[in-house]
């Protein structure tokens, strides 16, 4: 499996090709080809006299930023789904920001082959399945009879929701630089980070959001992410850097660093992807909340917590929990895409990442990509986990960080 984040938007499994027809006089060059099943690359030679240019896929604009002037430009956009055609224009805009030229190009992606790579290392805690000889923490029992099956009718999976699923946006070496603002913690250190137009954080009270920069191997970790396009500004309660084909976290256990998210995870951690329901198999580990966290202890792999109870029934934030191997999942009369997650949550389990309202696992936001790509694999908005066998979960061995 392919898993670092350069080769998930540079490597050309398959592609298909097509050049644009310029218009007379006009000396405008647009060609475009699918890297893979997820992502396509354009090559722009704009018009002579163009200051500007505006990228649109479908109609939806999806970046713009300055020309300098001369050569040309390779962009490629990600979050695209296999077997699919897409209509990208290039708009060349002059000094006076009038628009002189516009150029359209057909791409079509190629079915997916092999597994939809996986982010963060293989040796990350994330990607690292648990092994049959894996251990129970003593207090297992109490901890799910308290921190999980009372709150088992609202259990639910964030998928096609834009209020707390979590988005991601794929940043290019064209696409707008911006110092990025700090409002609440970890302000000491200056944060710039290119953010591509469509970039938007979810709707919900995090407003949380992801931007990966596959050239330089760096994702960026928004939390209270705010965009002021009047003033041309990102600022956020919190932001962070780190390695997408790293470890998984801000920092590495045993240190004490704070995220994005309460844990000190990397945002993107756990987080599940439409291709993976797609495909049939989920090859990492999952990112949960419930409300009932332990206060004043951090487990390991996390390094920071937000914790509320004084309580050793109650799940600290770095647990793992499982779903019980023997339990027979495919015997369940569940959607698929519940099986798919069941399966996952007996090989790799999850990751208690935040405090939430709920028990809840998260997944992909899919308004950055544009189009619902829930819906095509038959999750709905608000998927329910109420039927989940919640006295069958455990919870791993705890070692305190």
């Amino acid at each position: 499996m392919v898993n670092r984040t350069t080769a998930i938007i540079l490597t050309a499994l398959l592609s298909v090709s097509c050049a644009s027809t310029s218009p007379p006089g006009s000396t405008s060059s647009v060609s475009g080809r699918a890297l893979n099943s997820w992502s396509a690359q354009l090559e722009v030679t704009p018009a002579s006299g163009a200051a500007r240019l505006e990228l649109r896929r479908d109609g939806r604009p999806i970046d713009a930023f300055p020309f300098p002037g001369g050569g040309s430009i390779s962009y490629t956009d990600a979050l695209l789904w296999p077997s699919s055609q897409y209509s990208y224009e290039v708009r060349a805009y002059d000094r006076n920001d009038h628009l002189i030229d516009s150029q359209d190009v057909q791409v079509v992606t190629p079915a997916q082959h092999g597994s939809f790579p996986r982010l963060y290392a293989s040796s990350s805690f994330w990607n690292q399945p648990i092994a049959a000889t894996a251990a129970l923490d003593p207090g297992s029992a109490a901890m799910v009879a308290k921190a999980l099956v009372p709150y088992q009718a609202a259990a639910n999976f964030w998928a096609g929701s834009n209020t707390y699923a979590r988005p991601l946006a794929y940043a290019n070496p064209a696409s707008p630089l911006y110092a990025v603002g700090c409002s609440k913690y970890d302000c000491q250190t200056a944060v710039s980070f290119r953010i591509p137009l469509y970039a938007t954080p979810s709707t919900g009270a995090d407003h949380h959001l992801v931007v990966i920069n596959a050239i330089t191997g760096q994702e960026l970790d928004l939390w209270l992410a705010s965009h002021d396009p009047d003033s041309g500004t990102w600022t956020a309660g919190g932001r962070y850097l780190t390695d997408p084909s790293g470890r998984g976290s801000i920092c590495a256990a045993p240190q004490h660093c704070q995220g994005a998210v309460a844990s000190g995870f990397a945002a993107f951690g756990g987080i599940i992807r439409p291709e993976e329901i797609a495909q049939g198999h989920i090859d990492h580990a999952l990112f949960f909340t419930t409300p009932y966290t332990r206060a004043g202890f951090i487990a390991c792999p996390a390094t920071h917590t937000d914790g509320q109870q004084n309580d050793p029934a109650a799940i600290p934030e770095g647990g793992r929990i499982q779903l019980d191997p023997a339990f027979n999942v495919d015997a369940q009369t569940w959607p698929r895409w519940e099986k798919v997650l069941a399966h996952a949550l007996q090989t790799y389990g999850a990751y208690l990442g935040d405090t939430g309202g709920s028990v809840s696992f998260f997944a992909e936001a899919p308004l950055d990509r544009g189009y619902d790509a829930w819906s095509l694999v038959g999750v709905p908005a608000f998927a329910s986990l109420s039927n989940l066998p919640w006295d069958h979960f455990r919870v791993l061995t705890l070692h305190r960080c």
